[in-house]
């Protein structure tokens, strides 16, 4: 015993202080634990899962918990009742101290809706970039005969022509209208018109 004791007198200077560094440091990490422990005992609670609900349905649950809310934001989904909660932060079931606000999504009461801008003679990609600028989630794309390919001849809804400035949900299915360049199909079909459509004249 008095030889290891000697051994350890002898280490050298540096490996004493990381020693002592290192029990230094162990016992400012079981401290904080500490009062980390006698700070939260007894003050957490569990965010309770209220999604689907309508929000003045959900508030009792929230109170009882002793949470507090915000609402930061709506959408619209088919996927629950207007004015449902559609999401929490924190996640419902997360553990958190009491008092703590719960920041929530509901679910828009009317389908979102943008305006369609002008998007007639410009190239497909700006057209379909356009469009998913302003959140419509299906965007299609048909080709019919023009003189230049892939340039935007028009937007289709529901089968419809829809001009521009039009009101559409953002859930709906936009078509774009595109040129194919076939210029001789173009003129094949001028030419086809002319002739179902003109008057015969006889002498």
């Amino acid at each position: 015993m008095k030889s290891l004791f000697r051994k350890i007198i002898h280490l050298p200077v540096y490996i004493h202080t990381l020693a002592i560094v290192g029990l230094f440091l162990v016992a400012v990490y079981l401290t904080l634990k500490f009062f980390d422990f006698h700070t939260n005992h007894n003050q957490a609670v569990f965010v309770p899962d209220v999604r689907g609900i309508q929000i003045e349905d959900a508030i009792p649950f929230l109170e009882q918990n002793m949470l507090r809310y915000t609402i930061i934001d709506s959408i619209y989904t088919k996927d629950y009742m207007p004015g449902a909660i559609v999401e929490l932060i924190p996640e419902a079931k997360s553990k958190v101290k009491k008092n703590r606000f719960i920041y929530i999504t509901i679910n828009a009461k009317t389908e979102e809706m943008a305006t369609i801008p002008d998007l007639q003679d410009i190239s497909f990609r700006q057209a379909y970039a356009s469009l998913k600028l302003l959140r419509f989630k299906e965007v299609d794309y048909k080709y019919v005969p023009g003189q230049y390919n892939n340039l935007t001849l028009g937007v289709e809804w529901d089968g419809n022509l829809v001009e521009s400035g039009t009101r559409v949900p953002l859930s709906a299915t936009i078509t774009l209208i595109l040129s194919d360049g076939n210029i001789e199909a173009l003129k094949t079909d001028s030419i086809d018109e002319r002739q179902n459509t003109g008057d015969e004249i006889w002498f």
